[in-house]
Protein backbone atom coordinates (compact mmCIF):
# COMPACT_ATOMS: atom_id res chain seq x y z
CA UNK A 1 0.00 0.00 0.00
CA UNK A 2 1.19 3.36 -0.67
CA UNK A 3 2.25 6.14 1.59
CA UNK A 4 -0.21 8.00 0.16
CA UNK A 5 -3.27 5.48 0.87
CA UNK A 6 -1.84 4.93 4.50
CA UNK A 7 -1.56 8.41 5.55
CA UNK A 8 -5.28 8.85 4.16
CA UNK A 9 -6.52 5.80 5.93
CA UNK A 10 -4.91 6.65 9.28
CA UNK A 11 -7.14 10.26 9.38
CA UNK A 12 -9.97 8.43 8.54
CA UNK A 13 -9.49 5.99 11.41
CA UNK A 14 -8.80 9.14 13.68
CA UNK A 15 -12.29 11.06 12.48
CA UNK A 16 -14.08 7.72 13.05
CA UNK A 17 -12.56 6.79 16.45
CA UNK A 18 -13.02 10.47 17.04
CA UNK A 19 -16.60 10.19 15.84
CA UNK A 20 -17.30 7.48 17.77
CA UNK A 21 -16.05 7.89 20.98
CA UNK A 22 -17.88 11.29 21.20
CA UNK A 23 -21.06 9.07 19.96
CA UNK A 24 -20.90 7.39 22.88
CA UNK A 25 -19.93 10.13 25.42
CA UNK A 26 -22.71 12.49 24.17
CA UNK A 27 -24.84 9.62 24.35
CA UNK A 28 -24.39 9.18 27.82
CA UNK A 29 -24.89 13.12 29.06
CA UNK A 30 -27.72 14.03 26.46
CA UNK A 31 -29.50 10.86 27.77
CA UNK A 32 -29.24 12.73 31.30
CA UNK A 33 -30.09 15.99 30.76
CA UNK A 34 -33.64 14.49 28.77
CA UNK A 35 -34.44 13.16 32.21
CA UNK A 36 -33.58 15.86 33.98
CA UNK A 37 -35.40 17.89 31.86
CA UNK A 38 -38.41 15.81 32.32
CA UNK A 39 -38.25 14.29 28.43
CA UNK A 40 -40.19 11.03 29.06
CA UNK A 41 -37.88 7.62 29.00
CA UNK A 42 -38.43 5.97 25.41
CA UNK A 43 -38.01 9.71 23.91
CA UNK A 44 -34.52 10.49 25.87
CA UNK A 45 -32.02 8.17 24.29
CA UNK A 46 -33.61 9.03 21.28
CA UNK A 47 -32.07 12.70 21.10
CA UNK A 48 -28.54 12.13 20.86
CA UNK A 49 -28.38 9.70 17.99
CA UNK A 50 -29.63 12.19 16.02
CA UNK A 51 -27.30 14.88 16.47
CA UNK A 52 -24.17 12.65 16.50
CA UNK A 53 -25.67 10.68 13.58
CA UNK A 54 -26.21 13.78 11.59
CA UNK A 55 -22.61 14.69 12.26
CA UNK A 56 -20.99 11.41 11.68
CA UNK A 57 -23.27 10.81 8.41
CA UNK A 58 -21.82 14.64 7.24
CA UNK A 59 -18.43 13.78 8.04
CA UNK A 60 -18.37 10.85 5.87
CA UNK A 61 -20.39 12.31 3.23
CA UNK A 62 -17.81 15.38 3.64
CA UNK A 63 -14.91 12.68 3.39
CA UNK A 64 -15.97 11.13 -0.03
CA UNK A 65 -16.53 14.13 -1.71
CA UNK A 66 -12.50 15.53 -0.19
CA UNK A 67 -11.20 12.46 -1.89
CA UNK A 68 -13.15 13.30 -5.39
CA UNK A 69 -11.69 16.82 -5.45
CA UNK A 70 -14.74 18.32 -4.93
CA UNK A 71 -14.05 22.23 -4.31
CA UNK A 72 -14.58 23.44 -0.74
CA UNK A 73 -17.52 26.09 -2.47
CA UNK A 74 -19.94 22.79 -3.70
CA UNK A 75 -19.45 21.45 -0.24
CA UNK A 76 -20.23 24.71 1.90
CA UNK A 77 -23.78 23.73 3.16
CA UNK A 78 -22.94 20.40 4.14
CA UNK A 79 -19.85 21.62 6.45
CA UNK A 80 -22.34 24.26 7.78
CA UNK A 81 -24.98 22.25 8.64
CA UNK A 82 -21.87 19.70 10.26
CA UNK A 83 -20.73 22.51 12.21
CA UNK A 84 -24.66 23.34 13.26
CA UNK A 85 -24.81 19.72 14.35
CA UNK A 86 -21.49 19.95 16.19
CA UNK A 87 -22.29 22.95 17.96
CA UNK A 88 -25.76 20.95 19.10
CA UNK A 89 -23.64 18.42 20.47
CA UNK A 90 -21.37 20.97 22.05
CA UNK A 91 -24.39 22.52 23.56
CA UNK A 92 -25.92 19.71 24.97
CA UNK A 93 -22.80 17.49 26.36
CA UNK A 94 -22.33 20.60 28.99
CA UNK A 95 -25.76 22.36 29.43
CA UNK A 96 -26.45 20.07 32.12
CA UNK A 97 -23.08 20.21 34.18
CA UNK A 98 -23.32 24.14 33.44
CA UNK A 99 -26.24 24.20 34.96
CA UNK A 100 -25.56 22.76 38.14
CA UNK A 101 -22.47 24.77 38.43
CA UNK A 102 -20.15 22.01 37.66
CA UNK A 103 -17.83 24.05 35.32
CA UNK A 104 -14.86 21.22 35.67
CA UNK A 105 -17.32 18.61 34.35
CA UNK A 106 -18.57 20.95 32.05
CA UNK A 107 -15.22 21.27 30.33
CA UNK A 108 -14.24 17.90 30.16
CA UNK A 109 -17.66 17.16 28.50
CA UNK A 110 -17.13 19.90 26.24
CA UNK A 111 -13.51 18.15 24.84
CA UNK A 112 -15.24 15.25 22.55
CA UNK A 113 -17.41 17.70 20.74
CA UNK A 114 -14.60 20.18 20.13
CA UNK A 115 -12.86 17.54 19.02
CA UNK A 116 -15.91 16.66 16.59
CA UNK A 117 -16.23 20.05 15.58
CA UNK A 118 -12.25 20.47 14.70
CA UNK A 119 -11.52 17.22 12.89
CA UNK A 120 -14.66 18.51 10.94
CA UNK A 121 -13.46 21.24 9.73
CA UNK A 122 -9.81 19.85 9.11
CA UNK A 123 -10.29 16.19 8.02
CA UNK A 124 -11.68 17.21 4.62
CA UNK A 125 -8.56 19.73 3.92
CA UNK A 126 -6.46 17.55 4.82
CA UNK A 127 -7.87 14.72 2.42
CA UNK A 128 -8.13 17.72 -0.30
CA UNK A 129 -4.26 18.42 0.44
CA UNK A 130 -3.47 14.71 0.46
CA UNK A 131 -4.82 14.21 -2.64
CA UNK A 132 -3.31 16.86 -4.38
CA UNK A 133 -0.32 16.38 -2.90
CA UNK A 134 -0.86 12.49 -4.09
CA UNK A 135 -1.63 13.95 -7.92
CA UNK A 136 1.36 16.39 -8.35
CA UNK A 137 4.22 13.56 -6.95
CA UNK A 138 2.58 11.18 -9.98
CA UNK A 139 2.56 13.74 -12.51
CA UNK A 140 5.46 13.40 -15.08
CA UNK A 141 8.25 15.99 -14.47
CA UNK A 142 8.06 18.94 -16.52
CA UNK A 143 11.51 19.26 -18.20
CA UNK A 144 12.85 23.07 -18.50
CA UNK A 145 15.30 23.89 -20.94
CA UNK A 146 17.49 26.28 -18.50
CA UNK A 147 19.51 27.05 -21.82
CA UNK A 148 18.94 31.35 -23.09
CA UNK A 149 17.76 31.38 -26.09
CA UNK A 150 19.80 34.46 -27.88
Amino acid sequence: MSEDRITQRTVTVVMCIIALLAFVFSFGNVWALALRLGVPDPIAPLIAPMVDLSVVGLLVALRYLSLRNIPPEQTRAATRLMHVSGLLTLALNVAEPITAEHYGRAAIDAVAPLLLLGWGAVGPQLLRSFQAASTNANAPAIAVDTQRFD
